[in-house]
C-alpha cells in the first residue's frame, strides 16, 4: 500500500509508473484474480 505525494499532477503522473506500467492496476487486477480462485477452491471443497 502506498500513497504518492507531489507537488504537480504531472510529477503524480510519472510516479505511478508511466514507464514502468501501472504497478496499481496490476496489483488490483491480481487481487481480483486471487479472490476468483480462492471461490473456486472453494466449491470443490
Amino acid at each position: 500500500f502506498g500513497v504518492l505525494t507531489t507537488d504537480t499532477i504531472e510529477q503524480a503522473i510519472e510516479r505511478a509508473g508511466t514507464k514502468a506500467g501501472n504497478k496499481g492496476a496490476e496489483a488490483a487486477t491480481t487481487a481480483i484474480e486471487m479472490v476468483n480462485l480462492l471461490r473456486k477452491l472453494e466449491v470443490r471443497e
